[in-house]
């Protein structure tokens, strides 16, 4: 090589690599990560989570983190759950006690709220009341609790003879109301899981404390990498909101509150965000110490009671203590766009209803972001814990367990998002492309992460990761692995124990774990504990 062609090529390469390097990103994350640490998520020393980075799939360059789910839950994670001033008692009638029941919650909902937003708890003595049809709670602030969730306390019999939702806790969503000037496109390149921070177009009409939507627009181009086109996908059906509050605005740079779960590339369509100005949901009701019974005529009757609880379009709303029997559907379904619910120490015993699709979703995210279902256990189930199409989390399902199950646990179709499966153990464990199944399934979900989960019998855990995306199976237990996902310490116990635990502490210390756990789930897990329990 002469000297003229050989000083020709060093200042192409510097010219390269100057372009390219000007060109680079540079990302915000929840956390600093630790370039030099090989596992995703480690407890150090000093009793903090440090997190590395890692490449999706097919992708070289390691830019994402494992995002921060502790968010999820009442308030925003790390807040005890209320106790609410009892306004209204009530004893069982003979007979039907729809009426009695209706007019309580009606009455305490005419009520005003006080400074929490709280109006009032309806108190249901112990003993047996039939209810023909469905209890609605249509207000803020309204408690329906009884005298516990077993055989001795306070028991609802849904027993109307078709399907129904027995208690409905909220309204029809209002459509958003959106700020037409507010739409403007994000021009990051891209924006990588467990970011906190993006640049948009214009920033003149944004300020600190607005609530966003961040609306991912993918192309078809994202359809075809997913290989998605065959199974109906279309750019159209798959512009996900996934909402969010701003925290600050610097130049055209915003900081949210909660890290981005589903990474967004401008080559395959980016995002643009909006202000969400109403959604019109119902905050701080909710129902505790029942015990909710659907009367059935044989295992396969499907004209009785569907689902026992149905949250829809809620915020900072809880079930706790509630034990559900041989409802066809549900115990818990979250829907509408439901955010910042818990629902804790429940159960779904023996579903009556046939064993195929559609049927036996025990706690069931079917739509919203930021909820948090802890401390549950199902029994004769199928998809016990599970979420729906294109929900965007943080989600979290946390020691929760599931006996006698006829199917898997796991994001059920069509791209769900940020669901966190912590300490979860049944049957078998899912995440993958299901393809034709149902009715065009596809990629279940991304970035979703089992942690220390198990599968308690030999189907195993199935883990695969879509192009441009990953999936995690990090520590637990299961006989079988199987799939292309990310996978870390299986066959071990992973520190900590909990990852959502230990990201709560992370956030907001030591008293918000505290407020949200018992003192055998700081301690340790909570299978055997659930299993004796088993909804009693």
């Amino acid at each position: 090589m002469n000297k003229a062609l050989f000083i020709l090529l060093l200042f192409f390469s510097f010219c390269f690599f100057l372009a390219t390097s000007q060109k680079r990103e540079t990302y915000a994350y929840h956390q600093i990560p630790n370039n030099r640490q090989q596992s995703l998520v480690k407890l150090s020393d000093d009793g903090r989570l440090h997190y590395g980075l890692y490449a999706n799939e097919g992708e070289a360059e390691a830019i994402n983190m494992v995002p921060d789910f502790s968010f999820a839950g009442y308030m925003g994670g790390g807040v005890a759950l209320p106790d609410v001033t009892v306004k209204i008692t009530l004893t069982p009638l003979p007979g039907d006690n729809k009426q009695q029941l209706q007019k309580a919650i009606d009455s305490i909902s005419s009520l005003a709220p006080d400074k929490h937003g709280l109006r009032g708890k309806i108190l249901l003595k112990a003993g047996s009341y039939s209810v023909n049809g469905s209890l609605k709670i249509r207000a803020g602030g309204v408690i329906l609790s009884g005298e516990g969730q077993g055989e001795k306390g306070t028991i609802l019999k849904a027993d109307k003879p078709s399907k129904h939702i027995f208690i409905l806790v909220g309204n029809t969503p209002e459509p958003a109301k959106v700020a037409e000037e507010s739409y403007v496109t994000i021009t990051s390149d891209f924006v990588p899981t467990g970011a906190v921070k993006f640049t948009i177009e214009n920033a003149d009409n944004y300020r600190a404390g607005d609530t966003i939507v961040v609306l991912k627009t993918p192309t078809m181009d994202w359809i075809k990498k997913l290989d998605m086109a065959k199974y109906g996908w279309t750019p159209e059906e798959y512009r996900i909101p996934h909402e969010r509050v701003i925290t600050a605005v610097n130049d055209r740079q915003l900081t949210i509150n909660i890290p981005i779960v589903d990474p967004i590339s401008k080559s395959e369509g980016g995002a643009v965000i909006y202000k969400a100005l109403n959604r019109g949901r119902i905050k701080q009701s909710g129902i505790e110490n029942l015990r909710l019974v659907s009367a059935y005529k044989n295992d396969e009757d499907e004209a009785h009671a569907w689902t026992a609880i149905k949250f829809q379009n809620t915020e900072n709303c809880w079930v706790k203590n509630v034990t559900a029997l041989y409802f066809g559907f549900s115990a818990v379904t979250i829907d509408k766009s439901a955010t910042f619910n818990t629902v804790q120490d429940c159960a779904m015993l023996d579903p009556k209803a046939k064993t195929e699709g559609k049927r036996k979703y025990s706690f069931n995210i079917q739509s919203g972001s930021f909820n948090l279902i802890q401390r549950c256990y199902t029994r004769g189930g199928r998809h016990d814990f599970v979420t729906g199409p294109k929900v965007t989390g943080p989600n979290v399902f946390l020691d929760c367990y599931s006996a006698d199950a006829k199917s898997d646990i796991g994001p059920h179709h069509r791209w769900a998002t940020g669901t966190l499966f912590d300490n979860v153990a049944g049957r078998e464990l899912r995440v993958i492309n299901r393809k034709s199944s149902g009715t065009g399934h596809g990629w279940a979900g991304a970035q979703t992460m089992f942690w220390n989960s198990t599968s308690t019998s030999g189907k195993g855990i199935s883990v695969e990761s879509p192009p441009g995306s990953i999936n995690w199976l990090m520590g637990g237990e299961s006989r079988n692995v199987s799939g292309n996902g990310y996978n870390e310490g299986v066959g071990q116990a992973l520190k900590p124990r909990s990852l959502y635990l230990a990201q709560l502490q992370d956030r907001l210390g030591p008293s918000a774990v505290k407020n949200v756990t018992i003192a055998a789930q700081r301690k340790g897990n909570l299978d055997a504990e659930l299993v004796k329990w088993a909804g009693k």
